[in-house]
């Protein structure tokens, strides 16, 4: 009888990885606020790398996000829990990033008296357009009970789904709920998954690298901000551009100085700018009327009666036109869109 042919070993979704990628996609399902403390440990050029990668990032499966668990499990939860309080907060990060499972997996290792219910581990795999429907026609305590053992995004996705009146109840439950049973608890959550449809779980993670990149950035001081926005614009002018667009919009000139909106109203178009203030926040206003010279002000203002009937969309084309005007004064080192306190406006 021949010899049993060796099973071909599974090739893993991550092999073909670069050491930067990795880390890159470790780092968006661990999310901007632990990304960020991570990266700042990096010198420019490494922090560059990782942030361009991590831009490309567009999702992640499920399949991948175990891998990359299983590569970095002992480092991440090590310096999860060390660098960002304790094992519950390394499991709330791990089970977010990686599932359920996995966390509790790793968890379980190295502090298993902390390991949840596999009943609650499996809840929280779940659709919260699911874990909906299978709750559908149960009471609003029961609602309650099931909903507090879930992420608290997960939760609110569930919340958006309901009536106002039942929303209300089933939110006052939760905020009075006592201590139940571990058995309890997990003989209802084996009776509601029991009902469960298919194609329920959450087994991918969303990921706008750019949009991650940039809230990375707004966590980080106002001078490695300034340095690692400089670093990406020499190997990726475009990325930089739109990430520096993206932490700042035009809603956000309100918080500069009366020097810096001085330096702005000396080159932008009033035109422009009188549609692009349709709507804006009063404080805006005010600053911009302050900053002016009195003739200049009356015009603004008859040029802002006239842009009432302005379509939003108008509106909209005239502060991108604003806003480049702006990038360009600050390009040119005129200006600092930067708060004094530290952080990136």
């Amino acid at each position: 009888m021949p010899a049993a042919t060796p099973e071909k070993e599974k090739i893993s979704p991550i092999a073909t990885l670069s050491k930067t990628q990795k880390l890159a996609g470790l780092l968006v399902v661990l999310g901007p606020e632990e990304a960020s403390v991570i990266l700042s440990a990096f010198n420019q050029r490494q922090m560059e790398a990782i942030m361009t990668e991590m831009a490309k990032i567009e999702f992640l499966s499920a399949e991948v996000q175990h891998a990359l668990l299983e590569e970095f499990s002992s480092v991440t939860l090590e310096g999860v829990t060390s660098a960002l309080g304790g094992v519950e907060k390394a499991q709330n990060v791990l089970e977010k990033s990686f599932g359920a499972t996995k966390a509790r997996e790793v968890i379980g290792r190295v502090a298993p008296d902390s390991a949840q219910s596999p009943m609650v581990e499996e809840l929280r795999t779940l659709t919260a357009s699911a874990i909906g429907q299978m709750l559908r026609g149960e009471q609003p305590q029961t609602w309650a009970l099931i909903l507090a053992q879930l992420e608290h995004d997960n939760c609110a996705e569930v919340l958006k789904t309901m009536d106002l009146g039942f929303k209300a109840d089933v939110m006052l439950r939760m905020a009075r709920m006592e201590p139940v049973s571990p058995d309890v608890l997990d003989r209802l959550i084996k009776g509601i998954l029991a009902r469960r449809p298919e194609s329920a779980s959450r087994d991918y993670v969303s990921a706008d690298g750019t949009k991650f990149v940039t809230e990375i950035m707004k966590k980080f001081d106002r001078q490695t901000a300034t340095d690692a926005l400089n670093a990406l614009a020499e190997s990726d002018p475009d990325l930089s551009a739109s990430i520096r667009k993206m932490m700042f919009v035009f809603d956000d000139l309100v918080t500069l100085d009366a020097a810096t909106i001085g330096i702005i109203l000396r080159e932008i178009d009033f035109n422009t700018l009188a549609i692009a203030m349709k709507d804006c926040a009063p404080k805006f206003k005010d600053m911009v009327l302050k900053n002016i010279t009195k003739r200049a002000a009356e015009g603004l203002q008859e040029n802002l009666k006239m842009s009432s009937s302005v379509k939003k969309k108008e509106v909209e084309a005239a502060r991108a036109a604003v806003m480049e005007q702006v990038f360009e004064i600050e390009r040119r080192g005129d200006i600092s869109l930067t708060s004094e306190d530290g952080n990136a406006s």
